[in-house]
Formats: C-alpha cells, structure tokens, sequence
C-alpha cells in the first residue's frame, strides 16, 4: 500500500540570510556568516511522521528548499 505524504509548499519555507527553514519539520540550511552560499544542514523532524498528521517525504521537502534558497541567492545577487 503507497504511502500518502504531505505536500510540499513554498510558503512553509522561512527564508533570510541566515538560511531558509521548513516551518513544519525544523529542517535547516543555516548559512555562514559572510557566506550565504555554504553552511549546514539541520535535519530537524525530517522524516518523522508529525503530531499534526503531516508526513513529508524527505526529499521532497531538500528538493524544494535547496531550489527555494537558489532562486533567493539569485535574486540577492541578481544573477
């Protein structure tokens, strides 16, 4: 039986400087200082079947916030 998973949306994205964050799960791209285009991940509840019933598949939620941050560095940089 398929799974049934929660559906990735743009606006679950928080996204500044610091790096961008999927509001459901906590999963974190938090940038360095003084280089928004390197940093680290934080994996959060990515992965975990939430409280609230929301099952994200994990790279659902990556693929979305990795094409979310580029299209930031983009616009920041007007690339």
């Amino acid at each position: 039986m398929a799974v049934s998973r929660t559906i990735v949306l743009p606006e679950q994205f928080e996204i500044d400087d610091a790096g961008i964050t999927h509001k459901p799960t906590g999963w974190k791209f938090a940038a360095y200082p003084g280089d928004i285009a390197s940093g680290h991940i934080i994996k959060g509840r990515l992965g975990d079947k939430l409280e609230t019933g929301e099952d994200f598949q994990p790279d659902a939620v990556e693929e979305m916030a990795w094409r979310l941050w580029l299209g930031y560095l983009k616009a920041k940089r007007k690339i």
